[in-house]
């Protein structure tokens, strides 16, 4: 079954698209939710022993989504079907990390420009290693979550979805 990477910077809609995803029957790991992350002033680590046992186990009746950003993350590439890049403009992401409710990185005005400068910096590296790229500011959640569940193959011989 089909394993995919999400990755973007803070406040792109990675949880929330995970969320959708668990409800369509998906298993979902969310590298900061699950605290397989170090998060230091200047980065990210993401903690790539726990995250590669995860993707390495046997493939599942049911697809996977793993929610990582940060150092390292290119070592999970070849262990999955697919990296998924979600983006958004700055402002965009200025006003979800001050409102956002579930997750408190971002509200200090030091974290916020962390995040805009990795934006700059990181961001175009996230889009061009990914399969696909979806701006969460331009697509509703059913249609991101519509694109993603498109990444599942259909069984052989049924000539149609699951």
């Amino acid at each position: 079954m089909t394993r995919i990477l999400l990755t973007g910077m803070s406040g792109v809609g990675k949880t929330t698209v995970l969320a959708g995803l668990r409800e369509r029957g998906w298993r979902t790991v969310d590298a900061d939710e699950d605290g397989l992350v170090d998060e230091h002033p200047d980065r990210t680590d993401l903690r790539l022993p726990e995250l590669v046992a995860i993707l390495t186990q046997p493939r599942h009746d049911r697809p996977l989504a793993v929610a990582a950003t940060g150092e390292g993350q290119g070592r999970l590439y070849p262990l999955v079907d697919h990296v998924v890049a979600l983006v958004a403009p700055w402002p965009v992401l200025r006003e979800r990390l001050a409102t956002r409710t579930t997750n408190h990185f971002g509200k200090d005005p030091c974290e916020r420009e962390r995040v805009r400068a990795d934006l700059e910096s990181y961001e175009p590296l996230l889009r061009s290693s990914a399969d696909v790229v979806l701006d969460t500011s331009t697509h509703c959640l059913d249609a991101v979550l519509d694109r993603l569940d498109s990444l599942i193959p259909a069984p052989s011989g049924t000539g149609g979805r699951r």
